[in-house]
């Protein structure tokens, strides 16, 4: 074999799902240096091909059925096999996707036929591609562009330096050969590889449970998402930065018998040690942190620091290239302390908090209820009543809402920092420095996709729930690869699909109110947690620290943006990029520069390889 033609890691966790057939041998070939991990068909053929570095695989086999589970979960050889008994036919395997606490991919041989499904909430991911002829699934999708050396998508680029990316243009994929699978579907894929099948195998609950109620589910769904990560007993780290997200996860975790290891972090800015006061509050009801490591951010990089030297593989630009110069030097030093897995509560805000739209949907079954919370959101705002009636109001499909929003965008017209009533998801912002061509090829792919823009639900809160996770979804995505080339776990429980869904079947005025501060986690932890870390109504955010940053460093984010060459892919006016994004004095960097940022870390790392270097 050609070492040219070989595969290797490049310190990426992986796998490889091929199809029962003999043309898929010269693909099980490139990947057979660097595969860690190996299972076949009941042939004997080549099935899973992998190099695992931070998932568990847990396997069983009945006759010529083999059902695997790759990932973060308490899934066990034997629950599987009882599983694998009632597969006679790949589609039954979605039976199987469901079944367990944690993050993970569900893929099952079934004499030669494969089924695939990843996490509906999209923390893992599935793609398919044709390569050779066959019919390829990984859970990567930089990997299968390796393997059928597809180049990226300049359009797609341009989709992801937008601020947001509404439905279904968050589905574009970064090269057209590479084909997502939503999260809420699964693929099957006969012997030859030449057909594929798509079904749906997570259907988002009834949001009609009672706080109270949903409360101990949910309090269950986190537990037990936790436990997935600790059970094994391996050393575990946790974020405890003081708030009602990563709080209650190292609680959980440190109810484990090895215990866990709480990091928080401070700063001397207004604000910077409250995160410690709380999280010294809250740390009294737990005895299983045998070591509390507190450090100042003025230890570490600055925010924008280091991100044009991040080594890491991603496989689409996120906010976790910006974010990765510290979570890498904290990943890297769980390393060295023996710790495989890191727990962290991103992700918590996304499900517990509410937004303006829901509004719309409570409105249209409980009027009074709805209108009491309307106001309540837009009295502090100044906004009067007329405008409150006339987004509630707003009866327009989701394909209408889709494409007004983006001829605005594509207008200039300026949109608000919170969707409204009446939005579906966020409105995007063009960047002023995107040039003709970009906006052609926005303008293109638009028209493209508006036909098939159907919503996520029926009704606007229910869309905007499943978007925003699956948006947190995105950045879980590249923060757990940031752990990958270290062996660490970067783990986001609160994302899981059985957290999720406890969440999501609580009734929406009693999730959220505009009065109270993340009301369902509270009730969650009463008893557990002590009532006076539970009256915490705040999270201060770091914005003195990123207009440091921002400002040190805007510099090397240039030089970072000129070796990525994105000023070169005909997408970007570079003029008009510094003449907007160049830092000013106690002021936050203007927020379409981070897209910049991640795309730019996206592409460097593309044109780093070489050949089909994976």
């Amino acid at each position: 074999m050609n070492t040219r033609d070989a595969v290797e890691a490049g310190g990426r966790s992986f796998f490889v799902a091929l199809p029962d057939t003999a043309r898929a041998g010269a693909l099980a070939a490139r990947l057979a240096q660097v595969s860690t991990t190996r299972i076949t068909h009941d042939s004997g053929r080549p099935w899973l091909l992998g190099h695992l570095t931070t998932d568990r695989l847990v396997t069983a086999q009945v006759g010529r059925t083999t059902v695997a589970i790759v990932g973060r979960s308490d899934a066990t050889e034997s629950r599987l096999r009882r599983l694998a008994e009632d597969i006679s036919v790949p589609a039954q395997a979605a039976t199987a996707a469901s079944n367990f606490n944690g993050s993970y991919t569900t893929i099952v041989s079934v004499d030669g036929q494969i089924y695939a499904s990843a996490a509906a909430m999209e923390t893992r991911r599935i793609w398919s591609a044709r390569i050779d002829g066959v019919l390829v699934l990984s859970d990567r999708a930089d990997v299968l562009a390796d393997l059928g050396e597809f180049d990226v998508d300049p359009a797609a680029v341009t989709i992801r330096l937008l601020g947001t990316m509404p439905h279904p243009l968050d589905r574009v994929p970064l090269w057209t050969e590479v084909e997502p699978l939503a999260g809420d579907r699964y693929i099957t894929v006969d012997r030859n590889g030449e057909r594929s099948r798509t079904g749906t195998w997570w259907y988002a609950p009834q949001a009609d449970t009672s706080r109270s109620d949903g409360a101990v589910l949910f309090r269950s769904a986190v537990e037990g998402s936790v436990r997935a990560r600790t059970a094994p007993g391996d050393p575990v780290a946790c974020d405890l930065s003081g708030g009602l997200d990563s709080t209650p996860l190292c609680y959980f975790a440190a109810q484990a018998q090895q215990g866990v290891l709480a990091r928080t972090l401070f700063n001397d800015d207004p604000g910077g040690r409250e995160d410690l006061h709380w999280a010294r509050r809250a740390i009294k009801s737990m005895p299983g942190v045998h070591t509390h490591e507190v450090t100042s951010t003025d230890d570490m990089q600055d925010f924008y620091e280091g991100v044009d030297s991040l080594d890491v593989r991603l496989d689409e630009p996120t906010q976790a290239a910006t974010a990765g110069p510290r979570i890498v030097r904290m990943l890297a030093d769980d390393r060295r302390k023996g710790f495989r897995t890191h727990i962290t509560g991103l992700g918590g805000d996304h499900i517990l908090r509410g937004v303006n739209a829901w509004e719309h949907t409570i409105v249209r079954a409980r009027p009074w209820v709805g209108w009491n919370r309307a106001r309540a959101q837009h009295i502090p705002a100044g906004i009067g009543v007329l405008t409150t009636l006339r987004e509630l109001a707003d009866r327009r499909t989701y394909r209408q809402w889709f494409a007004d929003t983006m001829r605005a965008a594509l207008a200039g017209v300026p949109h608000p920092e919170v969707p409204r009533m009446n939005d579906w998801s966020s409105p995007p912002a063009v960047p002023p420095w995107l040039t003709p061509h970009a906006r052609e090829l926005l303008r293109s792919k638009i028209d493209s996709v508006l036909e098939a823009a159907e919503p996520l639900d029926r009704t606007v809160a229910g869309h905007i729930d499943l978007y925003f996770a699956r948006d947190a979804a995105r950045l879980i995505r590249g923060t757990a690869q940031l752990g990958q080339p270290f062996g660490v776990s970067y783990d986001s429980p609160l994302l899981d699909d059985r957290v999720v869904e406890a969440a999501l079947a609580v009734r929406r005025d009693e999730r959220d109110t505009p009065l109270e501060w993340k009301p369902l986690m509270k009730d969650a932890m009463r008893g557990l947690l002590p009532n006076d870390y539970l009256m915490r109504t705040n999270k201060i955010g770091g914005g003195p620290q990123s207009v440091r940053g921002y400002a040190r460093h805007y510099g090397r984010l240039l030089e970072l943006m000129d070796d990525a060459r994105l000023f070169d892919t005909g997408l970007v006016d570079r003029t008009e990029f510094v003449a907007s994004t160049s830092p000013r004095a106690r002021e936050v960097p203007v927020g379409h520069v981070h897209q910049a940022i991640n795309a730019s870390v996206f592409l460097a790392a593309q044109r780093n390889r070489t050949d089909v270097t994976v």
